[in-house]
């Protein structure tokens, strides 16, 4: 029995710049886990979190995952999870080819509209620290710092984005 929520209804697909952002189903996940395996964000000492990691069909089913295609291929996602309790900006990816050419923004904009047509008025992030000058100038604004413990070896920031 499925007992995942039923978002279907919401967030149609959005076309710009020849991007199509749509719902991910769990057909995706592979293509997800390997885009999200190939990041050369984290390769060295930042491998570590993903080692062993696949994106699984509950997580597509039951988070609010979206991705970001063009020409048919894959070029980023996103996933927020527990957007009815404190809802957190779980995976957020974008090719090495596509990136700095506005798929992140575009990405970013829809996780914002994702999150109005949830009533989520708050997202957490704990972001990559690559990452942090990205989520900064999208506007959220450091609210923390997770400490390193398990795999991951390193201090994390803490961000939070207010949906307005």
């Amino acid at each position: 029995m499925n007992t995942s929520t039923d978002y279907s209804c919401m967030s149609m697909a959005t076309h710009a710049a020849g991007v199509l952002i749509r719902r991910a189903d769990p057909g995706d996940r592979h293509r997800l886990t390997e885009l999200m395996h190939s990041s050369s964000a984290y390769r060295g000492k930042y491998a570590a979190i993903l080692a062993g990691y696949e994106i699984s069909r509950e997580q597509v089913e039951n988070d609010l995952m979206y991705v970001a295609e063009y020409r048919h291929q894959l070029v980023g996602f996103f996933s927020l999870t527990n957007p009815r309790n404190n809802p957190e900006l779980d995976l957020m990816f974008v090719s090495d080819d596509a990136q700095g050419k506005g798929v992140g923004r575009l990405l970013f904009d829809h996780l914002r509209t994702v999150a109005r047509e949830n009533c989520v008025t708050r997202i957490d992030i704990v972001a990559h620290p690559p990452a942090e000058e990205f989520y900064l100038r999208m506007g959220a604004f450091r609210s923390g710092t997770k400490e390193a413990g398990g795999r991951v070896s390193w201090e994390r920031p803490v961000l939070s984005l207010e949906i307005k």
